[in-house]
């Protein structure tokens, strides 16, 4: 006769330790996981949770490269690549038509409506959700608009500060500021530090994703006279400080070159405040060493580049510098390493696309809370939109 059976034995396992283990697992993985019982959907799509996977999840690395093509500028899309080895990972669909990008931030994309007056989104690929946020509580027509977006982990809150200005007039610029969790818009009372009788024509970081460093947000303000002076007495760097939602102003470097072919951007280089200064040959990159501290702007490195090239788009986060250039008929986009050990390591993405943002993209469940998805994602234009291409695969 055969032995019985051993007993089985239902274990425990404590929540706290479920959320612990489930924290560092890919976002492929809690996707599946969600349908296995209540507590672990509950879990899994909780704002908490966002911010636990966040720290402790694995933190695949990609590069967001959003385009149009050349010939057809109202059907764009969004192409991911690999930030180490710049391999071709994905392409994605934006569920939105005649829409810009115009910030990235831990997986979600910040897109404006070029109708509807400007109506923004926030939408995260990766899970093929987004949301449609209410219209700004100040809305001035004629006005030039800038934008700021980023995460406050101290908070635990995804904020958008919108900047509008006048480019014909001595109008001191308003801003507003906008909170993910309260869904909601309001006007900023801390006076923009700029002179009242100044006419700026642009704010902005000139297609950049708008920096984040030390709690603050930060654009290049740009005032009339600049283009015939290529000097820094009408250029300064605006900060707004998330924290105390003040304003601060910041020099730029005092001895860098002024190219009459060429334009500033602001960004982040490896984690610090960077400028760079580009022209058609070259790009200076300018690093803030010690945040705050004007003095301590540094020249880090000059990459030089072949004729041809048409515009800079920004660095990763590992350094590598991205630059778009033409070749006769189709575009090319090349990622370009600084670092000393590899100088002259180039990768070449060809396509007759034209780059219009480009930014470090990461998978995230921001947006997975239920009471963050508030759009009818069943319409039936948007969901022909939402392909499974939406949904980033896992290396």
């Amino acid at each position: 006769m055969a032995d019985p059976p051993p007993p089985i034995r239902i274990s425990y396992i404590p929540d706290d330790m479920v959320l612990e283990i489930l924290a560092r697992l890919p976002l492929k993985s809690l996707l599946s996981f969600r349908r296995v019982c209540k507590s672990w959907n509950s879990i899994i799509s909780s704002r908490y949770f966002f911010a636990t996977h966040l720290k402790y999840g694995p933190r695949r690395g990609y590069y967001l490269l959003y385009q149009t093509m050349l010939a057809q500028i109202h059907e764009p899309s969004c192409t991911v690549v690999c930030d180490r080895t710049y391999d071709r990972i994905s392409k994605l669909k934006l569920p939105f038509m005649h829409a810009r990008i115009v910030g990235s931030c831990n997986g979600l994309l910040c897109v404006e409506s070029l109708g509807d007056r400007g109506r923004l989104s926030l939408w995260n690929p990766s899970i093929a959700r987004f949301k449609v946020l209410p219209a700004p509580c100040l809305l001035a027509r004629g006005y030039s608009v800038t934008y700021g977006f980023t995460y406050v982990s101290e908070e635990n809150d995804f904020k958008i500060v919108r900047i509008s200005y006048s480019e014909f007039s001595t109008t001191l610029p308003q801003a507003q500021v906008y909170t993910l969790s309260s869904n909601s818009w309001r006007s900023i009372d801390d006076p923009i530090p700029l002179k009242p009788d100044v006419q700026i024509y642009n704010i902005g970081c000139n297609h950049l994703p708008c920096p984040f460093i030390a709690g603050a947000l930060h654009w290049i303000v740009r005032s009339k006279g600049s283009c015939e002076d290529y000097g820094s007495g009408n250029k300064k760097i605006l900060s707004f400080d998330l924290r105390d939602e003040k304003f601060g102003k910041m020099a730029l470097p005092s001895s860098y070159l002024y190219y009459h072919d060429g334009w500033e951007y602001l960004g982040l280089f490896k984690g610090k405040l960077a400028l760079f200064s580009f022209s058609n040959s070259r790009c200076g990159i300018w690093v803030m060493t010690d945040y705050g501290m004007a003095e301590s702007w540094t020249l880090l490195r000059t990459v030089e580049f072949e004729p041809g090239v048409i515009d800079f788009r920004g660095c990763t986060d590992g350094g590598a510098v991205v630059i778009a250039r033409m070749r006769r008929e189709f575009s090319s986009i090349s990622f370009i390493e600084t670092h000393e050990e590899a100088p002259h390591r180039e990768r070449i993405l060809d396509g007759g696309h034209l780059l219009i943002f480009a930014a470090p993209f990461v998978e995230s469940l921001a947006l997975l809370d239920a009471s963050h998805d508030k759009v009818n994602v069943d319409h039936q234009s948007l969901r022909h939109q939402m392909t499974k291409e939406a949904v980033i695969p896992n290396q």
